[in-house]
């Protein structure tokens, strides 16, 4: 636990210090307001002793700022002038606590303490709503054996896990599973190997000290130390940088670290999660990922199937999404029509549950709030035109189908008419003479007040 202490009698700042380093804190001081908002700049508090009256200004005025970087945090006010219209107004604004100088080194002792395990309660509690929040919604065959997998695993500290699936599947959804499921004491910290410059995810991942390179002004836990005592997720990890992956391989044999610049190893004790939705064989093929780390990452593999593999699963997830969006927005629950259903049913779902998710989103955004039916016409267009159509249609298609890409409204609103009226009303048979899927074709209809 980090414990930062603001103020200017540096004798009183030294002594906490150093007796919270013996109590096993990792600790800091400032002077003033100034030196708060440059450590600020560089880390989130966790237990802050905050003097009232400093060198530089009123105290309190760093209160909200503190809460807003890190709102878990717990300030103690110090005050030595027994003004109880300031404590008042500290414990207000989001103080914790208070002390009135002086104060016997064991009072402080004692609220750190106090602070610790209201900060931990709090984080038990969130990882308890976590664990409840985050599940793989489905009854498919497909998600009680990821269920089964998740049980299994999370009983185990030190081990490493590979996710594997397309884009959008919910690898870190089952990440975020087996850590709920572990009960463990440790932090869940995610990282996404592909979106940090190379330079920096070394300094990243097992931190750095002072003067360690350009710009490193003080020391910095990695993501890795973070991780201690919980869960560490590398979502892509196949695009991890070649010159990094040796190092990843110690530490996952070793699970001991050295931060840059330090000559000290530090052991830490955590599961590593990783992702992917690359092919790694193709990349341990081209000498892009290094086949000793690969046999370490897969100690425990799973595969996620692609939402078109899980059948039903696919309503179950409309639902879901339908009843989230509908709380958060404040809206009534929408109702797909049967012909929608079928099209969630028959959809390939390139973009998987993502972008299930995203559509539900962007019809509660878009659709009218008096029309709670969701129809066909409310779907993208581009999700009807990549439905499949029967041999029937596939045939006509090829001889006569006459696209209606880019079509002016009133040049489509014709060509259907006239479908509709060579086929004497058969939806079917007009749908395959212009070389739609029949839910392409109802979409249309709709959209011009023809069904």
């Amino acid at each position: 636990m980090k414990v930062w202490i603001i103020e200017d009698e540096r004798a009183l700042a030294q002594g906490l210090k150093t007796a919270f380093e013996r109590k096993g804190y990792e600790s800091r001081t400032a002077s003033g307001l100034k030196g708060l908002n440059s450590m600020m700049e560089q880390e989130s508090p966790e237990i802050v002793f905050l003097d009232v009256r400093l060198d530089d200004g009123d105290g309190l005025k760093g209160l909200p700022h503190i809460l807003q970087a890190s709102p878990e945090a717990k300030v103690i006010v110090m005050t030595a002038f027994g003004d109880s219209a300031l404590v008042v107004r500290a414990i207000r604004e989001g103080a914790f606590n208070y002390l009135d100088k002086p104060f016997p080194l064991e009072a402080a002792m004692n609220m750190a303490q106090r602070a610790s395990e209201a900060i931990a309660l709090a984080r038990r509690v969130s990882r308890m709503e976590t664990s409840r929040a985050v599940s793989l919604i489905g009854s498919s065959r497909a998600v009680q054996e990821i269920g089964g997998f998740v049980e299994k695993v999370s009983r185990h500290e030190d081990v490493n896990v590979l996710i594997r699936g397309e884009s959008g599947t919910g690898k870190e959804v089952v990440a975020r599973m087996i850590h709920g499921a572990s009960g463990s004491s440790g932090e869940f910290v995610a990282i996404n190997c592909a979106a940090i410059p190379e330079s920096l995810l070394e300094a990243e991942l097992f931190g750095s000290r002072k003067g360690a390179y350009t710009g490193a002004s003080a020391d910095k836990r990695g993501l890795v130390e973070l991780a201690d005592g919980g869960t560490l997720f590398l979502d892509e990890i196949g695009d991890m940088p070649t010159s990094l992956q040796s190092k990843m391989l110690r530490f996952l044999d070793s699970r001991s670290l050295r931060p840059l610049g330090s000559s000290r190893e530090i052991q830490v004790s955590l599961r590593v999660v990783c992702a992917t939705c690359a092919d790694l064989e193709d990349r341990i093929s081209s000498g892009a990922f290094r086949k000793d780390l690969y046999y370490r990452i897969a100690m425990l593999p799973i595969e996620l199937p692609p939402l078109r593999e899980r059948g039903r699963d696919a309503l179950e997830l409309l639902e879901h999404f339908i009843v989230l969006y509908s709380d958060r927005l404040g809206r009534a629950p929408l109702i797909p029509s049967s012909d929608v259903e079928e099209v969630f049913l028959s959809y390939r779902w390139p973009g998987n549950v993502r972008e299930l998710k995203n559509l539900v989103e962007r019809l509660f955004i878009l659709k009218d709030q008096r029309d709670r039916t969701i129809s066909l016409k409310d779907l993208p267009q581009e999700m009807l035109d990549a439905m499949p159509t029967d041999r029937e249609a596939e045939s006509r298609h090829e001889t006569d189908g006459r696209p209606l890409q880019r079509q002016l409204d009133d040049v489509e609103k014709e060509l259907l008419t006239q479908a509709l009226s060579d086929s004497g009303g058969n939806r079917t048979r007009a749908a395959s003479s212009l070389g739609l899927s029949r839910y392409a074709l109802l979409r249309r209809l709709q959209k011009h007040g023809l069904d």
